[in-house]
């Protein structure tokens, strides 16, 4: 199970994230990433995180290495604009 918050940024991206930039569900354990080829919050599961040698690579451009950053919602920005992101009232409660 894991509690979903909604992020919001001014420029209007948005992302629903645990507050950590992780969380455990159970198909699996997921980390949050910045990608900056295409600009886009990614999860990626533990296990693909090892079957790729700790490179990840973005599921959405195919970027790697050097492009993918952790990421999280309290320390993290947009990756549009660069803006501080604002946690919406409220939650997501999740369960699989």
């Amino acid at each position: 199970m894991a509690t979903f918050r909604i992020y919001r940024c001014d420029c209007g991206y948005e992302v629903h994230s645990e507050p950590a930039g992780h969380y455990g569900l159970m198909s699996g354990e997921y980390y949050n990433f910045r990608c900056t080829k295409c600009n886009e919050i990614i999860a990626i599961s533990a296990d693909d995180l090892a079957s790729q040698s700790y490179y990840p690579t973005c599921p959405e451009c195919g970027a790697n290495k050097e492009k993918i950053h952790n990421w999280n919602p309290i320390e993290g920005h947009c990756p549009k604009c660069g803006k501080k992101m604002k946690e919406v009232p409220g939650m997501i409660l999740m369960a699989d």
